[in-house]
């Protein structure tokens, strides 16, 4: 039969069944150790102990053809830790991507969608040049200013991104800049939407949910309406407002932020669940530091506690 993945695609897009009932199936399968080929082979005879109407199991039969498309599976490794934690309405069952996606190994740092003013881009685009190269994932939305800012920087430095995308993979026709750097291992692209999926603005907030879902942290250039519960988030800008949310801390310096984002160890989001020391090192109900930011000296002791400090990090922290 047919490769694992493959069927999936077809499961849940193709087999006409509600994308939320197929979802159900998948999770009380996976739960069993039961692969979906395992389940296909063992109907119609055994539907009723699998869960499944007569009804559905006269359409569980797939095509000779199935659907193409790489996709990662919610019950695999690199499958982003913080996405298992979704509600089964937003969790992907799928993750279709193009590119390395051995990168998914790296701890994200999402840079969430919204308007830069002249200031804030100075201070995104500084502590971006900063936190390129380390062994993070930065990822924006393609097509977003954060996107532009990122792409532009991966140009004049080393360092590797994850772009989020806004459709299914089909539709998508990539500009020569991000075919290049997704050719040279140095780009993902990733998306929850079927392949043939056209952009849909209604889509958007469901999206920007799963990519927060995903990332260790999130970075916010405007205060956002809501913050999700459980997500690590600050607000880089410069230009501070008293109308920021109470979980998200206010950086107005490239050194801060880079310094928030690396003062403690960070496991890849595909790895293990955060403890609960890990949990509370980070106490995002108190109010915003009001102390001045750290001085390169002070910011270059913590993170020296932390390991070697890369000299690239030196020489930004230090103006050089």
């Amino acid at each position: 039969m047919a490769d694992e993945t493959a069927l999936w695609t077809w499961f849940l897009f193709h087999a006409g069944l509600s994308p939320q009932r197929a979802k159900t199936l998948l999770e009380s399968w996976d739960q069993r150790g039961l692969t979906l080929r395992a389940v296909l082979e063992a109907l119609p005879p055994q539907a009723n102990a699998l869960g499944l109407t007569p009804e559905e199991a006269a359409k569980l039969r797939p095509p000779r053809d199935l659907p193409d498309g790489a996709a990662l599976r919610w019950n695999e490794p690199l499958y982003p830790l913080g996405l298992r934690q979704l509600p089964l309405k937003l969790r992907p069952a799928l993750l279709f991507y193009t590119g390395e996606l051995s990168l998914l190994m790296r701890p994200i740092i999402y840079l969430a969608p919204g308007p830069l003013d002249a200031e804030t881009q100075e201070l995104m685009q500084e502590t971006v040049s900063i936190l390129l190269g380390e062994n993070l994932l930065l990822a924006a939305f393609r097509e977003s200013p954060q996107a532009a800012l990122l792409l532009e920087e991966m140009t004049a430095s080393e360092g590797e991104a994850l772009l989020f995308a806004k459709q299914g993979l089909a539709r998508l026709t990539l500009p020569e800049q991000e075919h290049a750097l997704a050719q040279a291992g140095r780009l993902l692209i990733l998306s929850p939407l079927s392949p043939t999926t056209p952009p849909n603005p209604a889509l958007d907030d469901v999206l920007q949910q799963v990519a927060a879902g995903a990332a260790l942290r999130t970075v916010y250039n405007s205060p956002p309406e809501k913050t999700e519960p459980g997500v690590t988030a600050l607000l880089l800008t410069a230009s501070p407002t008293a109308h920021a949310p109470q979980n998200l801390r206010v950086v107005t310096h490239a050194a801060e932020a880079a310094l928030w984002l690396t003062e403690r160890p960070v496991a890849p989001a595909s790895a293990v669940l955060p403890t609960p020391t890990t949990a509370s090192s980070f106490d995002l109900t108190a109010d915003p530091p009001t102390d001045p930011p750290p001085t390169p000296a002070e910011a270059l002791r913590v993170l020296e506690k932390g390991g070697r400090v890369p000299e690239a990090l030196k020489k930004r922290l230090f103006g050089g």
